[in-house]
């Protein structure tokens, strides 16, 4: 369960945007073919994991702990940057949380903005919202404890589940003939696609710390392959009956619902809601990496000092997330670049060097060239889907924009 709810998160909002891009047979060949990567990999850590852990008699490994190890367990040569490629690991992860929260600001501010819009017919640059939230923003990433987080969690996730259920129930409602859709429009953007694909199955990090709470964790496998496979069938249903029902899909469906109905509108604020509320949970993960790192090189001991130091680190983050959404008001583009840079190499680079690293001794021609063949579509996600989503970020920038909505 906490597989499937961590899974269905603001990435599925995206995906009939993205079949639009690219069309609809090849969005769902390539998100099986993603969801199926992704399932390999997160099984090849968690096995990895469990190897290391064996070996070097510890009781568990976190996802960074797991790359350290690796690089350890692997060739001579490579031990070295052993510690390297953990804190690489960790920076990457924060990246990824950092990037949420862009995201999440950037999808608050533009669907209230469309809601305010309607009902008082005053037009504001979506950069205006942006500033406007900034306090509810901050007040979320100042909040110290996950316990307190939990109740924004919580209504975040009922808010998220009713709006997207809603929303299938406006895509089967009246559904349109699906032969007036295109096949496949334009191949540029796929490597973009996939990236929000994967951005949308994104859970690398929540495996072994589940895992490490199981008392079977043997059984990690098999759990791994039925919500994953479980959530790309949603997703790829999500997308298709998406598209299907607006062939003009905005950057995220719901924005193309009917704003005069009200229960339209009644989804509309409870997602964008859900979406404000897990900027707190999103926040809360680098800051709990990145603070123990600063706080052991403080000379100082004074309690005083050491809270000075945490509030201006949240502030200091919430401060650059919210100048690169005002910088960067596109979402779509925005995270197509992220998930290519970031959110591809947590889910292929990483597991199948840690693969590679831990296996070593007893790699096989079969393994290398399976590990290789997923380094090239890393490599091809990474390069054209950086490529077409700046060029996408350069294109609105330059007056030829790509949404009406």
């Amino acid at each position: 369960m906490h597989l499937l709810k961590c899974a269905i998160g603001t990435g599925i909002l995206f995906l009939p945007h993205a079949f639009r891009r690219t069309g609809y047979a090849m969005s769902i060949v390539c998100g099986i073919v993603a969801g199926t990567l992704s399932i390999h990999t997160a099984i090849i850590v968690v096995q990895c994991s469990q190897a290391l852990c064996r070996r070097n008699r510890v009781p568990m490994l976190d996802f960074a702990e797991t790359a350290q190890f690796s690089f350890q367990a692997g060739p001579e040569r490579i031990r070295k940057y052993a510690r390297l490629f953990g804190v690489v690991t960790n920076v990457i992860i924060c990246f990824v949380h950092f990037q949420a929260v862009v995201i999440y600001i950037l999808y608050v501010a533009t669907s209230f903005q469309q809601v305010i819009e309607f009902f008082s017919g005053l037009e504001l640059n979506p950069r205006v919202y942006i500033v406007i939230f900034f306090p509810f923003t901050c007040a979320l990433g100042f909040v110290p404890n996950l316990k307190y987080l939990a109740p924004f969690s919580i209504i975040g996730t009922v808010f998220l589940f009713l709006g997207v259920c809603i929303a299938f129930y406006y895509f089967l409602d009246d559904v349109p003939d699906p032969r007036r859709l295109d096949a496949l429009t334009e191949v540029l953007p796929v490597p973009m696609y996939c990236a929000i694909f994967l951005f949308a199955l994104h859970n690398m990090t929540l495996y072994l710390p589940l895992e490490n709470t199981m008392r079977h964790p043997g059984h990690m496998p098999r759990l791994i392959v039925a919500s994953t496979s479980l959530n790309t069938v949603i997703y790829l249903a999500f997308g298709f009956f998406g598209y299907n029902k607006y062939p003009d899909a905005c950057d995220t469906v719901i924005k193309n619902l009917p704003m005069e109905e009200t229960l339209a509108q009644v989804v509309k604020i409870a997602i964008s809601l859900s979406v404000l509320f897990t900027v707190g949970l999103a926040y809360y993960v680098p800051i709990s990496v990145l603070w123990p790192m600063i706080r052991s090189r403080i000379v100082t001991k004074n309690t005083l000092h050491h809270r000075f130091y945490e509030y201006s680190l949240r502030l200091g983050g919430i401060i650059g997330t919210t100048l690169l959404a005002i910088a960067v008001p596109q979402m779509v583009p925005l995270l197509g670049l992220f998930a290519a840079l970031s959110i591809s190499t947590i889910m292929l680079l990483i597991p199948i060097l840690i693969e590679t690293s831990t296996k070593w001794a007893e790699a096989t021609r079969m393994m290398l060239v399976k590990n290789i063949a997923i380094f090239v579509v890393w490599l091809l996600i990474l390069i054209f889907g950086t490529i077409e989503s700046t060029w996408s970020i350069v294109r609105e920038y330059s007056g030829t924009k790509q949404e009406t909505c």
